[in-house]
């Protein structure tokens, strides 16, 4: 039981998180205890949810690092603070503080607040157009194309329960992670692209990954992905079934356009085989293949990694190790984690089992404009907007740079977003 000395030795004033915040020295996780619900209403700029109802479990996926300084927002009383505090104590983590009066004292110093769910990849997404040179393509063109036909591969980049769900007429389907030896073949590289999600980040990060990867056929990104396509009055295709396992690999050509593209952007490896449970580890799922899973590796589709990081990833500096029997599909995670200010590494050969238990990662229910992937007009139009705005107000905090631009090559160094927003804060 954490004692009455230790509980008050855990708090400190706002202006302290904000010093811990601000120094890329520490490996930070700053964690935001409220139900996930509440949470998307509104959080503090950097705070990854860890529900208090399954805490004690999820704080280790969150959290691998027991050295990893841990602060703590959205703890209603003092039984709350008891509750979360023991459970730190118990499970060997060294430092971890809670913030006096909250979010009352957050709010009250108007400190980086913002809302939305995967709020930190959608900003990153908006980021990645910005600093690119993506090509859209709008659902009037796309319609005249279907009637008119042409050489094109019209490809939904979510994973494939997504696309089950509803698509677009005429798309197939590939996960961006996979888009590299999905595109590599004979048929496929004599093709024209049209790339899109259900709104717009997976759709942009596809189209740059093309670009990443040196494909040079010309590539269009549906604007506004599905939402758009039904804003503007389009149907969709519902009940749709995928062909990628179809897909043949070439394992040798794919490792060798793997190396090659790890040179271009100057990728970390790692030459570990031997692991402990200080680290992320996460084996990158195939759709086009089953591949045996490695026991202690958090096996994840790549996409849903970079677009979810917020439910894998809550530590600034904790190493995160990649592997994926598709080199290709490791590497277009590590460009994007890094990117992203994380400390990616790619695990080339395949390593060792850990012993860790992960808990499931479940898929919530959407709390943010509910209904936007139900034909409702008004929450994809409201959806959208809040996507445009994501950049915006990270300006207003005077971070101008939050991301490494799509533009630079050399991803050697990389820093987190939190330290860039919050270094300016006074």
């Amino acid at each position: 039981m954490v004692e009455k000395k230790l509980l008050e030795k855990k708090e400190i004033k706002v202006d302290q998180s904000i010093k811990f915040l601000k120094n890329k020295n520490y490996n930070i996780a700053f964690l935001d205890v409220r139900e996930r619900k509440k949470y998307v209403q509104g959080f503090a700029f950097g705070s990854i949810n860890c529900p208090k109802s399954n805490f004690k479990n999820l704080v280790l996926d969150l959290v691998p690092d027991k050295k990893t300084i841990i602060l703590l927002i959205g703890l209603k009383n003092k039984k709350d603070r008891i509750y979360i505090l023991n459970h730190l104590f118990n499970l060997g983590y060294k430092f971890y503080y809670t913030i006096y009066k909250d979010y009352k004292a957050w709010l009250k110093k108007k400190l980086p607040f913002w809302s939305g769910e995967y709020t930190f990849s959608k900003a990153f997404g908006e980021w990645t157009e910005i600093t690119s040179s993506i090509k859209n393509i709008y659902p009037k063109d796309l319609a005249h194309i279907h009637k008119k036909g042409g050489n094109y591969l019209q490809i939904d980049t979510r994973p494939k329960s997504e696309f089950k769900r509803f698509s677009i007429p005429n798309s197939k389907q590939c996960s961006g992670g996979e888009l590299p030896v999905y595109i590599n073949n004979k048929n496929n590289l004599k093709k024209n692209y049209i790339l899109h999600c259900a709104g717009r980040t997976r759709g942009i990060i596809a189209y740059q990954t093309l670009n990443d990867f040196n494909f040079k056929n010309k590539k269009f990104v549906l604007n506004g992905g599905t939402q758009n396509w039904v804003l503007k009055g389009y149907l969709r295709k519902f009940n749709n079934k995928s062909s990628i396992n179809s897909t043949k690999i070439d394992f040798k050509k794919d490792l060798k356009l793997a190396r090659r593209i790890a040179s271009k952007f100057s990728l970390p490896k790692s030459k570990k085989i031997i692991f402990r449970n200080n680290s992320y580890n996460f084996q990158i799922s195939s759709e086009i293949k089953r591949f045996s899973k490695i026991k202690g590796w958090k096996n994840v589709n790549a996409t849903t990694l970079i677009q979810n990081t917020d439910k894998y990833i809550a530590s600034t500096n904790t190493k995160i190790y990649v592997y994926s029997d598709i080199p290709t599909s490791s590497i277009f995670a590590v460009i994007w984690l890094r990117r992203m200010g994380y400390n990616a590494l790619w695990q080339e050969k395949k390593p060792n089992k850990i012993k860790r238990n992960f808990q499931k990662t479940k898929t919530d229910p959407s709390y943010f404009f509910p209904l936007r992937h139900k034909g409702n007009k008004m929450h994809s139009k409201g959806y959208l907007n809040w996507e445009h705005s994501l950049i915006p107000q990270i300006q207003k905090w005077n971070c101008n740079n939050p991301w490494v631009s799509s533009k630079k090559n050399d991803l050697g160094q990389v820093e987190h977003t939190v330290y860039k927003v919050y270094k300016n804060i006074n």
